[in-house]
């Protein structure tokens, strides 16, 4: 199995949007330079595992949240970033988000389809 890197970096950026930080904030906090950081958020390069953990820690996330759509066994995380996403809405707003994501699962397992991250 390859790692996407493109995935993680999507989480690292909205992990640090989330504390209302900058990159070179992060990039400081984690000691790499800036320019590295904004290219592990875009996905054009590859981290290794001890940066993995400074970026972590400067985030004040955990690697399963970064991690989480590389890992096979990462259903708990990801039903609490569902979770977090539904923390702050209305009845009438889940109501809503449930239906349209009970009605595409069924369109998806209608047509067949499976997505794999590349």
């Amino acid at each position: 199995m390859e790692l996407n890197y493109g995935l993680v970096g999507v989480r690292i950026r909205a992990a640090r949007l989330r504390k209302c930080y900058t990159q070179e904030r992060v990039s400081e906090y984690a000691d790499i330079s800036p320019q590295h950081y904004s290219k592990i958020e875009s996905g054009g390069t590859r981290l290794s595992l001890p940066c993995l953990v400074r970026i972590c820690n400067a985030l004040e996330v955990t690697p399963d949240e970064l991690l989480m759509d590389s890992v096979n066994r990462a259903t708990p995380q990801m039903i609490s970033s569902v979770a977090s996403v539904f923390s702050d809405c209305s009845n009438d707003e889940m109501f809503l988000m449930l239906s349209i994501a009970e009605n595409l699962k069924k369109s998806i397992r209608q047509k067949g389809l499976s997505f794999q991250y590349s």
